[in-house]
């Protein structure tokens, strides 16, 4: 059992050896997500790849540039749908559009995107609420390919059942199928919700601000961080805002007690929703 246990201690030296040469030839740094996640996901990936230890798998990833790229790529959570906590959107289309940059020009950032579907889900409703309005949303993720389904823009029909719920649930009025076009098994979402989206490859562990927004959404993110890390990165969002800016979190985020909380206001603390001081 504790040779697949990544953080029993015969294993911890092993998983900072790992963590470190990921981080020194990928650029990818996970040195700092919670010890539960990285255990979680570790131990995983093991037992799928049926290793007999951690210390087997290790040397193996080490010797395989490929194989390494695997595991990279079973760190990332691409666990999202359309309309992810309903309440949140119909917020966002109630007090949060009212509120931004009054240029016709206004910036959003989806930070940490996934496979895009709450990026499209922003389109559809900047394009109800805001139709004359120019709004480009940044949709950015460590995972190029969560990034590569997102600019695709392609999803299981079977799920557009459960997303036209959370769509009519988040204040939507319209035929959520006049959004996607339909083939047996896929929904392709309309060309005209992709233009105003730009999707990139952003790490918010070592990257930097890229722009002034006026809304960003970084949604069980903080979560697979540790606390440290949870506040480097709570203050590059905080960098990243204009003043009177806003700031979403999942609903099991907080920057409470933490040094940049002095920069927002609370809006709506259930929802997680701050409004950075102007």
């Amino acid at each position: 059992m504790d040779a697949l246990f990544a953080h029993s201690p015969g294993n911890e030296p092993l998983v900072v050896e790992l963590l470190q040469e990921v981080y020194r030839r990928l650029g990818l740094d996970y040195r700092n997500y919670s010890q539960t996640f990285l255990s979680r996901r570790i131990t995983a990936f093991a037992r799928k790849n049926n290793f007999d230890s951690i210390d087997e798998m290790v040397r193996s990833l080490l010797a395989n540039e490929r194989e390494l790229e695997s595991f990279v790529d079973s760190m990332s959570l691409p666990t999202t749908r359309m309309f992810r906590d309903p309440a949140v959107f119909k917020e966002i289309r109630e007090s949060v559009i009212p509120m931004l940059s009054e240029t016709q020009l206004a910036k959003v950032w989806s930070a940490g995107c996934s496979t895009g579907e709450e990026a499209y889900s922003l389109s559809i409703i900047f394009k109800e609420e805001q139709p004359g309005k120019k709004i480009v949303t940044f949709a950015t993720d460590l995972s190029e390919r969560s990034l590569h389904i997102a600019k695709k823009g392609i999803y299981q029909l079977r799920r557009m059942r459960a997303y036209t719920a959370a769509y009519l649930a988040s204040g939507g009025t319209a035929d959520f199928s006049d959004y996607y076009t339909a083939d047996d098994e896929n929904a392709i979402i309309n060309a005209d919700l992709r233009g105003n989206l730009v999707f990139a490859q952003h790490n918010l562990v070592i990257d930097s601000t890229f722009n002034e927004f006026d809304l960003i959404l970084c949604r069980n993110v903080l979560i697979y961080f540790n606390r440290a890390l949870q506040e480097q990165v709570v203050n590059l969002l905080a960098n990243s805002l204009r003043p009177g800016g806003i700031l979403i979190l999942g609903d099991k985020e907080s920057i409470r007690s933490m040094a940049p909380r002095q920069n927002f206001v609370d809006l709506d603390r259930t929802l997680r929703i701050f409004q950075k001081a102007q």
